[in-house]
């Protein structure tokens, strides 16, 4: 029996050293796997985490750039409905077209100019004095108000006619006068530059 357990031992013993430098290369391959990740895998995580951070304000960008050129584009067409410095007499006339049609009096109208900070438009304010049937002025207002995009109301007052109260005429047929403001953006006059050379 002993021949049979030192001939064991033997086989165990050779065969254990045989296995020694199958394990020694078992621990030098985790040894260099470790190393890579520390070497390879820990920059390559922080060069991908540094990508999708750029990636994020490249698409942030992006989306900035391409709101700002919807706004430009929706820009130029809203510049491109106002009218034209030129145009204000023929916007005034329209107002006073308009009244007339509604049977309602404009006696006259005071303008003013005023430039905008940014020195692009011009705001336009007409000043006038409407008289006639309620009913009739109403109808005027609400047709200046939605006659175009860029004119506006800005103050409206109103009191019984001095003539009508005199006259003591009955609530049907009672002339009021209204005194309106009414405000609109103008593009400035642009030089002609077609035929110059």
């Amino acid at each position: 029996m002993r021949i049979a357990s030192s001939s064991l031992s033997r086989s165990a013993v050779h065969a254990s050293r045989a296995l020694h430098p199958l394990l020694l290369v078992t621990i030098l391959a985790l040894g260099v796997a470790a190393g890579a990740r520390v070497i390879f895998q820990a920059p390559a995580e922080e060069r991908l985490s540094s990508a999708q951070a750029s990636y994020e304000a490249a698409r942030k960008t992006q989306a900035r750039l391409e709101a700002a050129r919807k706004s430009e584009e929706e820009l130029v067409k809203i510049w491109g409905t106002l009218p034209a410095r030129k145009e204000f007499a023929m916007l005034s006339l329209a107002i006073s077209e308009l009244a007339k049609h509604d049977r309602v009096s404009v006696p006259a109208m005071s303008y003013s100019f005023q430039k905008m900070e940014d020195g692009l438009a011009i705001k336009a304010t007409m000043r006038f004095r409407a008289a006639g049937e309620y009913a009739a002025i109403r109808r005027f207002i609400h047709r200046l108000e939605t006659t175009g995009p860029y004119l506006f109301v800005e103050s409206l007052d109103a009191a019984r006619s001095p003539s009508a109260r005199a006259a003591g005429q009955g609530a049907a047929g009672q002339e009021v006068v209204f005194n309106v403001s009414v405000v609109t953006f103008l593009r400035p006059n642009v030089p002609d530059t077609k035929g110059k050379a």
